[in-house]
This record gives structure tokens, C-alpha cells and sequence, in this order.
């Protein structure tokens, strides 16, 4: 028998009893659609993620903070406390030293005041860094990252400059910002960074205008501050503020605690413990970033960290227990999906075995007629493949209906994740991608291959005579 008339029969066989070949391949639709959008609601969660994650920044990167206090000490069952370890030199020292860490660098943190012509930038964040190792934890989208002699050199996160708003404004916020947070992002800018002048002072007044009038208290001169640089998205807490050279940083801080030392002589009237208080300079850095060779060393460096004393955070960890749940969900899902797909599976089985009991003479007639046992077993298992590649395609069009739907309506399995990870359209729950679709299809279709064996097998092996005594 050739390919065609194998085909031929095989389609008439599946025509002859539409009702039952219609029941089949229902089932096989129910259950490739149950486990295409099953996994597509994972898909969807994973892509929230991953869209998440790139909002974070770099996910290599560990904050450690110098938070002081008290901490308790190995022998904890006894009570006993002791100082809190102290971020300095040598803790930056021992962080370089665990396996998994590419770098880690000290940054000094203190608030500034920007002015730039008629504009104005009120008390923004800047952090001190090595620029010698700057290179290692940042990229800059325009300009230059810092080098040795940037004295007054400035490198702007990438949303810094949305924080200048205009110097007559009666405001203390900057609109363009809050419009941004809103959705707005491609916002022109107000100032030109790396053209216009700027001046940077420590005093309040520079943005607001007076000054103290306390004797002895000089006002701070403003200095002349240059951008060389706009860095690429690093997350919220690097894209709102100003990096410039720690040594820079630290004399302003120094300049800072002198006033503050002034001022609190004169209104506790030279108290020497309120100047000694005001005078005394905070012990190691305020923060330490610490850059990881990869991701999959985050957890496990952080942790060591922590086993110093320290307090440390990374981006992914507020994400870990939500994904966690979500992976979870996802695998029920999945195993739901399957279940319905074994029993239309089961179902592809015993329509054929009931096809074989019903086509027991038709069996035997081929075989006297000179049928190879290989073109029998052909036209069951073509049987079965063209009942799972029907189902798998029509399935595959049901789930992208349903997907739709969901995507579409009020209704979110996934509320829970969706709402925390906050993003517009957040009732697009269901995301099925092109290779699901061919996997599905694919599935499926293997499904009624597998089912239609042993059947095959067993019109293989009746016996002619016997057949054909069947009436």
C-alpha cells in the first residue's frame, strides 16, 4: 500500500465516526489548552520578574551599612553584647577576600545643595567613591565616569537632574520629578550638566536664600562644581543622586561639622560636651558596596557578610519569597495541565482500541490482500497522531482565546504578585510565547503517536484467519 492510500483510510476511518473522533480530539484540546495556559500564567509572573529585576539595577551588587548599635557576641547564650564591628578599611579589606566578590568599595554620604543659573537642586544625595574603582560598579550613558584630579567633579544618576526645578518657584519638590514617577520619562532637561556652571554648597542657604546670623559662624562659600558624566540606570538609589571623589567628600563633611559645631556652641553657650558631641566624626564609612562576580554569588557572600555583623542588602532578596511562591504555583499548575492532557492521552487510547475491536475483519481482509504488517501499523498510528495534532492545534488556539480573556478582564489569579510588583496593565496575567505554541502543538501530537502504539501493535498481531471469521 502506498503512503496515500494509507492516508486516504485513514482520514475516511476518522470521518466515518465523527462523533467519536469529535469526543477524542475535544479531549485533547481541554487538556493541551489546560496546560498552555497554566504555564502561561507562570510565563506571565516570570516576566514581571524579570522586568523587576531590571528596574533594580545591578543585581550583583551588595550594600553593606554602618548602622552602629550593638551586637551580639559568639558566646549569645550568655547575654553578653559588644560594639557593633565597625565598617572601615579593614572591613572593606576582608570583603575583597570572599570568594565570589569582584570588588568592594567605601562611599561617604552627605546632602548638597546645587544651583545652576535660575535653577535650583535642594538637598540631593551625594556619595564619595575611589575613583580609581568606580570603573568596576558603574557605566555612564553620556560623558565619563570620575578620575584622579576631578576635585569638584560630578557624575549625575540618571534621574538626578529631573530633581532641579526653577529658583522662583515657590516649591519644595521638582514637578518634573513627581511627573516622572507618574509615567512621564522623556522629560527635556532644565539645566545642561555638561556645559553649565554649577555651584555646590553645604549650606541651605545657597537654594533658600539667608543664613544664620550667629557670631563667628562665616558662610560657606559656594564652590564651582563641574559635570563630567550621567551614569546608566543602576535602581532608584543610584539614579537620584551625585558621585564625587570621597577625598572631596570628606573635607565637605569635616566643613560641615565645623559649622554644626559653631552653631551648637552658641546655642548651648559653649557647652563642651554639646561641641564635643556636634565636633565628633561618625566611625568608618556609612555604606560599602560590595560587586559579586555574578548573581548566583549574591546570597552566599551576603550571608558571610552578615556573619561578620554587618547589615547587608541586595535587590533580588525582597523578590526571593514572592518568586518562590510563584514557582511553586506554577509547578501545581503545570501538574494540573498535565493530568489533563494524560487523560486525553487515555482517551486517544481507547478510541483506538474500540477502532481496532470494530475494524477486526477490515484487519484481515488487508492482510489476505497482501497488507505489510508495517502499513497497518502506519494507518493506526497515523490514526492516533492526526487525532493529537488536531487537538494540540485547536488547543492551542482555545488557550490563546482564554489568554486574551484573561488578559483582558478584571480577574487575576495572580493578584497577589501582580499587585506587588506594580505595574501598568497589571491584569495581563497570561503570556503565551511562540516556542509554547510549537511545544504545545508538538506535545500533543507526540501524545497520539505514544497512545496509538500498543494499539498498533495489537492490529499487528491479530490473526488473518481469525479476522476474518469476525463478524
Amino acid at each position: 500500500m502506498s503512503n496515500f492510500d494509507i492516508i486516504g483510510m485513514c482520514v475516511r476511518s476518522l470521518l466515518k465516526r465523527k462523533l467519536r473522533t469529535s469526543l477524542t480530539v475535544l479531549g485533547v484540546v481541554i487538556g493541551t489548552a489546560s496546560i498552555v495556559v497554566m504555564i502561561s500564567l507562570g510565563l506571565a509572573v516570570n516576566a514581571r520578574f524579570d522586568k523587576e529585576l531590571e528596574n533594580m539595577g545591578d543585581v550583583t551588587m551588595i550594600t553593606v551599612y554602618n548602622y552602629g548599635g550593638m551586637a551580639m557576641t559568639e558566646d549569645s547564650d550568655q547575654g553578653r553584647t559588644r560594639p557593633a564591628p565597625v565598617l572601615d578599611d579593614n572591613a572593606v579589606a576582608k570583603f575583597n577576600r570572599i570568594p565570589g566578590v569582584r570588588a568592594a568599595a567605601a562611599f561617604q554620604q552627605m546632602y548638597l545643595f546645587i544651583k545652576s543659573g535660575r535653577y535650583v537642586l535642594p538637598g540631593i544625595t551625594v556619595y564619595g567613591i575611589d575613583p580609581q574603582i568606580m570603573d568596576v560598579f558603574y557605566e555612564t550613558s553620556e560623558g565619563r565616569l570620575l578620575e584622579a584630579g576631578d576635585k569638584y567633579g560630578m557624575v549625575f544618576g540618571i534621574n538626578a537632574e529631573l530633581n532641579f526645578y526653577k529658583e522662583s518657584q515657590n516649591t519644595w519638590y521638582s514637578e518634573r520629578m513627581q511627573q516622572f514617577w507618574m509615567g512621564e520619562e522623556d522629560q527635556p532637561r532644565l539645566v545642561d550638566l555638561f556645559n553649565g556652571s554649577m555651584s555646590v554648597s553645604i549650606d541651605s542657604s545657597l537654594v533658600y536664600g539667608g543664613s544664620e546670623s550667629i557670631p563667628g559662624l562665616q558662610p560657606f562659600k559656594p564652590i564651582r562644581a563641574e559635570c563630567v558624566g550621567v551614569l546608566n540606570s543602576y535602581g532608584y538609589q543610584a539614579d537620584n543622586s551625585i558621585f564625587m571623589d570621597i577625598n572631596t567628600v570628606r573635607k565637605l563633611q569635616a566643613d560641615q561639622r565645623k559649622r554644626e559645631q559653631a552653631i551648637n556652641d552658641y546655642y548651648s553657650g559653649g557647652s563642651s560636651v554639646s561641641a564635643a558631641r556636634s565636633s565628633r566624626q561618625s566611625v568608618g564609612y556609612e555604606t560599602v558596596q560590595v560587586k559579586c562576580v555574578d548573581v548566583e554569588s549574591v546570597r552566599t557572600v551576603s550571608q558571610e557578610i552578615r556573619g561578620m555583623g554587618f547589615y547587608a542588602e541586595f535587590p533580588t532578596e525582597s523578590l526571593d519569597s514572592l518568586q518562590s511562591m510563584a514557582s511553586g504555583m506554577q509547578a501545581l499548575l503545570g501538574a494540573i495541565g498535565a493530568v489533563s492532557l494524560l487523560v486525553a492521552a487515555i482517551g486517544i487510547a481507547n478510541t483506538m482500541i474500540m477502532s481496532i475491536y470494530e475494524r477486526t475483519r477490515e484487519i484481515g481482509v488487508m492482510k489476505v490482500i497482501g497488507a505489510a504488517l508495517s502499513d497497518i501499523r502506519k494507518l493506526f498510528l497515523l490514526e492516533a497522531t492526526l487525532i493529537g495534532f488536531t487537538g494540540g492545534v485547536l488547543g492551542v488556539l482555545l488557550s490563546v482565546l482564554i489568554s486574551y480573556l484573561l488578559n483582558n478582564s478584571n480577574f487575576s489569579f495572580f493578584s497577589i504578585f501582580t499587585a506587588y510588583l506594580g505595574e501598568e496593565g497589571g491584569n495581563a496575567i497570561s503570556l503565551i510565547t511562540p516556542w509554547l505554541c510549537w511545544a504545545a502543538a508538538f506535545f500533543a501530537t507526540l501524545i497520539g503517536l505514544v497512545s496509538g502504539y500498543f494499539p498498533a501493535r495489537r492490529a499487528m498481531r491479530l490473526s488473518a484467519v481469525n479476522a476474518l471469521n469476525n463478524v
